[in-house]
């Protein structure tokens, strides 16, 4: 079982990776053709009413992760019985989740002037555009639930190809249409076509590889299903406040100084979203295997394997946190010209987000596969109100960068410290002074590097993309070099290169 949870993280990291290159590249052409054609003022309202319905879609409740948990354990015993119910049930919920967005959306409309301070200059109605970023929406929710047993499966790879080849026609279409006519709404529509492929194809495939799921299911056994809406109430709850967490920044830029910003801040968490979701794709690649494990592994294996994902989560967020430090300024001012950069304080204030999110990474993903649903649950909502109050007040006396410089700290001192407690008493049964010492001694470690690279990089006199690449290079040889130094004789750096030398080599012999 090892072994098949080792070959298939690979496969599914190594389809991720060389996915999500792919869809940057395609998603910076597309931003380059939008301001090109469009401008700032069209890049704000495109990033302010995506924020928004980020928001509504606190009506998944948790549904997904509650169901997919569920999956675990009766994919590794091949019970397709309760496979087949608890599809039956992810599909029932999500009709209903997507006709309640259309609804709450709906009631929305009427009140997006409150969150726009200084009307954009655009040709189209607001409200228009409103409704097709929420069609968009609740067009999601319609036949994606079978992607769900894939994933669970740990097959993610056959729905990152599905999703980043119909994203790349899209993306296509998208610029092709914005040359030829300017058309925002013809845009939009093109979005919403593309998401109801994607999520067609991924059910036709998920129909394809589980033959019984076109079987008529019976309904699950009362006791089972009131075990799952009681993780999901406990998950509607987490929901909610992690989408108030993740999804206000432009609404508060929006509201507080103004929708050109938010535009401007738009292409600089494009850049930070790009990275994540590389990092994200390599990551997922663990998220079934360690469903798997917690659902059938002993304790100290879970903990052993915990202190590698972390490990590695760590050294791959702080590499893209210096380097997004680093380059994005140089990055933008050679991309679309320095009338669209923002101040150094702003930047590093989104680039502590994309850290300390993503570094949260393993104590998250372990309290999930685990189960860990009920506790836990009003950390994120924590977070949300102490990030709202921040915000309102940093902005207030440092300006824009206050809001972003708010995020990390609501999270840090929220859900960053509850998930890692929770997992190292409950299932660890060790003290979670070991994770802080970890975490913070990673944390210092990469400002370390990062005031290297920082002070290498301001020795670069070169400018454009000659200077881009060069600074790039820099931080990646001078970050994962010294990383490499300081870790090479550790044990579990030397277990983590085994396994990497191990995957290859089993390639080899296939090749």
């Amino acid at each position: 079982m090892a072994r098949s949870r080792t070959k298939n993280v690979s496969i599914n990291t190594a389809v991720a990776l060389f996915a999500q290159i792919i869809n940057l590249l395609v998603n910076f052409a597309a931003r380059t053709v939008f301001i090109r054609t469009l401008g700032a003022d069209y890049l704000g309202v495109n990033g302010l009413f995506a924020n928004v319905l980020t928001i509504l879609s606190f009506a998944e409740l948790g549904i997904g992760h509650a169901i997919v948990f569920s999956m675990y354990k009766p994919l590794a015993v091949g019970d397709n019985d309760k496979l087949g119910s608890l599809m039956r049930l992810y599909k029932k919920a999500y009709n209903t989740i997507g006709f309640v967005v259309a609804g709450c959306g709906l009631c929305v409309a009427p009140f997006l002037d409150y969150v726009i301070k200084d009307k954009p200059d655009i040709a189209e109605n607001m409200t228009l555009l409103y409704l097709l970023f929420l069609f968009n929406t609740v067009a999601s929710y319609f036949f994606v639930y079978k992607k769900s047993i894939i994933i669970a499966d740990q097959k993610s790879y056959i729905t990152v190809i599905v999703t980043e080849g119909v994203h790349i026609l899209q993306v296509a279409a998208q610029i092709v249409f914005l040359y030829l006519t300017n058309d925002f709404v013809l845009f939009l529509v093109t979005q919403i076509l593309c998401t109801l492929i994607n999520n067609i194809i991924a059910s036709v495939i998920a129909n394809r590889l589980y033959p019984f799921l076109k079987n008529r299911s019976k309904p699950l056994d009362k006791s089972e299903s009131k075990n799952i809406f009681k993780n999901v109430r406990a998950l509607a709850v987490y929901k909610f406040g992690s989408v108030i967490l993740n999804g206000t920044d432009n609404i508060l830029v929006s509201a507080l100084v103004g929708v050109t910003e938010v535009g401007l801040v738009s292409n600089y968490t494009l850049l930070n979203a790009s990275c994540k979701t590389i990092l994200s794709k390599i990551t997922e690649g663990f998220t079934a295997s360690i469903g798997n494990l917690n659902a059938i592994g002993d304790d100290s294996k879970k903990y052993e394997v915990f202190n590698k994902i972390f490990f590695i989560t760590s050294w791959l967020y702080g590499f893209a946190s210096v380097g997004l430090l680093t380059v994005t300024t140089p990055f933008i001012n050679a991309w679309i010209g320095s009338e669209y950069l923002l101040d150094d304080l702003t930047a590093f204030g989104i680039v502590a987000g994309f850290f300390v999110n993503g570094v949260h990474y393993a104590a998250y993903t372990y309290r999930t596969t685990l189960g860990l649903f009920v506790q836990g649950k009003v950390a994120p909502l924590a977070a949300a109100i102490l990030n709202l109050v921040l915000s309102v007040l940093m902005c207030k006396w440092i300006g824009l960068a206050g809001i972003f410089i708010a995020t990390p700290i609501a999270r840090m001192l929220t859900t960053g410290i509850v998930d890692p407690v929770l997992i190292y008493r409950r299932i660890f049964k060790k003290n979670v002074m070991l994770y802080y010492l970890q975490y913070f001694g990673y944390v210092a470690l990469f400002t370390g590097i990062g005031a290297v690279c920082w002070y290498l990089n301001s020795l670069i006199n070169i400018g454009g993309w000659i200077g881009v690449i060069i600074r790039v290079m820099l931080v990646t040889v001078v970050f994962n070099l010294i990383m490499i130094v300081i870790f090479a004789r550790t044990k579990m750096f030397k277990e983590l290169f085994k396994s990497l030398l191990s995957v290859v080599s089993r390639k080899k012999k296939k090749q």
